[in-house]
């Protein structure tokens, strides 16, 4: 720890945050776990590193952290307090958890039950789902990111690097911001990032849960990256045998290489992973069922030369396969001759140089075997088969279904839909229209927009979604429905579905008792509007007496909530606090917060530990005026030098002294003071 870190423990940051140690360091910060004085809790304190804090860059992202966070209450989300700048650099003070970051869980314990897999995972999306329809990518879903208590409940933490879904790409001369380990494909290419990013990094994350392994590694970012862009990983089962088959399928669909391949919606990958919860069945993608699963190696394997003698064998408890340098493959002695060696470095060359070409291709250029979907509603049968064998898909007919728009014979359906991009050989489905015809409206509450949407577009009707707010049933959910289920309708006829969405209203919290200050920063923090009133009343000055609403209440956002507050005489005196045990920076720390000063008296002893308070005068309770000093006795090493005594009056009060950790001197050693300049 530097020295300036090591300055932090002890001392009240901000005037308000008392520092009591350090919980971590991250790229760019460290945080400290603190008391917050003014609310009365701990928190988590995330202060900019000192060598960032003039960097406007990091300040930026700092910010973006704050506000990217602060603009999201969900209990899957840790929650920001407050924000800052002090110091001459800036913080962000936190919600502090007591748990372990899923990083070392996964270190100690995976591979992972397949239950708690899932447990963990929903509870990711939860999070993510609730971010990504406020349009905020948190771009940097990884382990260390994700915090387990000791009850299972999994908070997002670190929103550094989120966006807004419109903001550009955040490739910074070269670099690539996120974790190598975690990036999905269109990050390590520089592209656009959308919500599709996060449940790639989260399928890299349920891959490294299920199996221990991390589906790819590579020597630096830049191969590690490249191979997100263009292999395939191995399928967790051939790491992990009895992992089920629905959840394996789960995984490999997020990790699809284009956003098209893999889930869309962190919705429809919670209604997957509930199947997996329920035993339903998940199909695994087409990807992985139309080629073998395999380990795709970084560079080509010579064209010449012995065959390997090394095989490589699946191990289960293997953390990583990882495919062996290209030297690796020649296990026979040394020739009598010099040729291959030479040959060898030709075919080393000319294989880093086509790895090169692939790497600076791939930047600039999409995957050249994906081709959107060309549009075939209307069309025949044999014309769309004609349609899309040109573009190198498949045609299947699934069935017929009644269409008002559409005459009898023709494509009424396609699946994927126009525009959409698939790989070559991919089977696009289609319904032949049946005509004109009824049909009858199926229930629809109780499912999920995307399932009551399938379910309608597969009849030929129409769906017009609306939102209405819901505390009682799950986001996303179908409420109501109109016509009911049930009546027969014209095909082509819409039916209007009103969608749960999260509760816009926020819950007034009890502010009777705390002191005005106080009870601002708590309303601020909801993003309610506080509103002072002063009345009379017996309580000490400066506190909350009554407010409007009540504790309980539902209110809308930045609605104004009015605070009743003792125009008492503000109290001269207050209760000293307990002292003893602290260290010495601690000790006056504390006092300053109590407006006490300290007056400190130095011991000599070996039966303490160097500059610990052993004892106070007066003790913890009393109460003294605003100002006062306190005594406190130090303990200090023999080398200590003595310090000259500073004049003061000192009460008569009762003392609190420290027990010794062994048997007291009988004599006692000379007591000196110093002035206690802090």
């Amino acid at each position: 720890m530097s020295e300036d870190e090591s300055d932090l423990i002890g001392r009240v940051f901000d005037e308000r945050y008392e520092v009591i140690r350090k919980l971590g360091s991250g790229g760019m910060a460290d945080v400290y776990l603190a008391d917050d004085r003014l609310l009365g809790r701990q928190v988590a304190l995330k202060i900019l590193s000192s060598r960032y804090a003039n960097d406007e860059q990091f300040i930026e992202r700092f910010r973006r952290e704050a506000s990217s966070a602060a603009s999201l209450n969900h209990p899957n989300i840790v929650q920001i307090y407050d924000r800052g700048e002090a110091e001459g650099t800036y913080y962000i003070a936190m919600e502090y958890l007591e748990g372990r970051s899923l990083k070392e869980i996964i270190i100690k314990y995976a591979p992972l039950s397949p239950e708690l897999v899932v447990s963990v995972s929903i509870q990711i999306l939860e999070a993510l789902r609730f971010a990504h329809r406020r349009d905020v990518i948190h771009r940097d879903i990884k382990p260390q990111n994700i915090i387990v208590d000791s009850e299972g409940r999994v908070k997002v933490t670190d929103f550094g690097i989120a966006r807004a879904g419109s903001a550009s790409t955040m490739t910074e001369a070269g670099s690539i911001l996120g974790t190598a380990h975690y990036l999905s494909p269109e990050q390590a290419q520089g592209r656009p990032v959308e919500a599709a990013s996060d449940l790639y990094s989260l399928g890299v994350v349920m891959y490294e849960m299920a199996t221990g392994a991390l589906p790819f590694d590579g020597d630096n970012p830049v191969t590690l990256a490249m191979r997100h862009v263009h292999d395939r990983p191995l399928a967790p089962s051939e790491i992990v045998p009895t992992i089920p088959h629905n959840l394996e399928a789960v995984i490999l669909h997020a990790l699809g290489k284009t956003p098209t391949e893999r889930y869309l919606t962190a919705q429809q990958f919670l209604e997957d992973l509930r199947a997996v919860q329920q035993g339903k069945e998940v199909h695994t993608p087409a990807a992985f069922i139309e080629q073998p699963t395999q380990v795709m190696t970084a560079a080509p394997l010579p064209p010449a030369g012995p065959r390997p003698t090394t095989v490589r064998r699946r191990d289960p408890g293997a953390v990583m396969n990882q495919p062996p340098l290209p030297h690796a493959y020649y296990d026979e002695p040394p020739r009598r001759f010099n040729v291959w060696p030479w040959i060898l470095v030709i075919v080393l060359i000319l294989a880093l140089a086509g790895g090169a070409y692939a790497i600076l291709s791939s930047w600039n250029e999409p995957a050249a075997d994906l081709q959107p979907v060309p549009g075939l509603l209307g069309l025949s049968e044999s014309e769309a088969k004609d349609a899309l064998e040109r573009l190198g898909f498949k045609l299947k007919v699934e069935g017929e279904q009644p269409s008002a728009d559409i005459e009898e014979g023709l494509i009424a359906r396609q699946e994927p839909e126009e525009g959409t991009k698939q790989s070559q050989g991919a089977t696009i489905s289609v319904w032949m229209s049946s005509g004109l015809g009824k049909v009858t409206v199926p229930q629809l509450v109780g499912k999920t927009q995307v399932q009551a949407a399938a379910e309608l577009g597969a009849l030929g009707l129409e769906v017009d979604p609306q939102e209405e707010p819901s505390k009682d049933a799950d986001v996303g959910t179908v409420i109501r429905q109109n016509p009911t289920p049930g009546k027969e309708v014209e095909v082509g006829s819409k039916v209007t579905i009103v969608v749960a969405a999260p509760a816009n209203t926020v819950q007034i919290p009890r502010l009777i008792g705390r002191n005005q200050d106080a009870a601002i920063v708590i309303l601020e923090g909801l993003k309610l509007t506080p509103k002072v009133e002063l009345v009379d009343s017996d309580e000490v000055g400066g506190t909350v007496v009554d407010q409007s609403p009540k504790e309980g209440e539902e209110v809308e956002p930045n609605a104004v909530v009015t605070i009743f507050v003792s125009n008492a005489p503000l109290p001269t005196t207050v209760k000293v606090p307990a002292v003893v045990g602290l260290t010495r920076a601690q000790a006056i720390a504390k006092l300053e917060t109590y407006e006490l000063k300290a007056y400190i008296v130095t011991q000599e002893t070996p039966d303490y530990p160097p500059n610990q308070v052993i004892e106070q005068n007066p003790t913890a309770g009393v109460e003294v005026e605003k100002g006062s000093s306190v005594r406190i006795t130090v303990t200090k090493t023999p080398e200590s030098t003595t310090t000259t005594t500073i004049p003061t009056t000192t009460t008569t009060a009762p003392t609190t002294t420290l027990p010794p950790t062994t048997a007291p001197p009988t004599t006692a050693p000379p007591t000196t003071t110093d002035p206690g300049s802090f």
